[in-house]
């Protein structure tokens, strides 16, 4: 089994794709926010077992719509972005699973990388208006640990439990 698109190598449109994530904040409210710097790609090849995705986020485009808490969020009580600069997923397989797919690799954070699982679905296609480019939608999410990572302050304000969400649009290969 593959996906339904072509083979070959579709890089994200950053313009209309978003890395989210959300957490617990003293177990009374959802606090959300994005990485707003990645880039990555998606390589179909004829089977699940040949086709992966990877992602790398510059931690320092941490946005939570509170400028003082993303630096905080930046520093060496949480990412420390200036020595790790990167948060980096990649795949290790790509399976069917119900109505959907599931999505198991290697996220690395602040230099420890641990193996997770994201379940999502295909969207669709459609073709931009724009730019007559083919876009290829998909919606993921799974659950990490923070302390998994050593992301480890603020337990009393903050769960341990962190949702992560990818909407991305790749683009078709040659349809640009």
């Amino acid at each position: 089994m593959t996906l339904p698109i072509a083979s070959g190598t579709y890089e994200i449109d950053k313009a209309h794709s978003q890395l989210g994530f959300s957490v617990t904040h003293l177990d009374i409210s959802i606090v959300k926010g994005t990485f707003d710097v990645f880039t990555g790609s998606l390589i179909v090849g004829d089977t699940l077992t040949a086709t992966a995705v990877s992602i790398d986020a510059e931690m320092a485009s941490i946005n939570t719509g509170n400028e003082s808490r993303d630096q905080h969020l930046q520093g060496d009580t949480f990412f420390d972005a200036p020595n790790h600069p990167q948060m980096k997923f990649k795949s290790l397989s790509i399976s069917e699973s119900g109505d959907g797919y599931e999505l198991t690799g290697e996220l690395t954070i602040k230099g420890i990388t641990e193996t997770v699982t994201l379940t999502g679905a295909y969207n669709g296609s459609a073709v931009f208006p724009l730019d007559g480019s083919t876009h290829h939608g998909f919606s993921m999410s799974g659950i990490i640990s923070r302390g998994a990572f050593d992301v480890s302050y603020g337990e009393s304000m903050v769960t341990d439990e962190v949702k992560l969400t990818l909407e991305i649009q790749f683009i078709e290969p040659g349809s640009e």
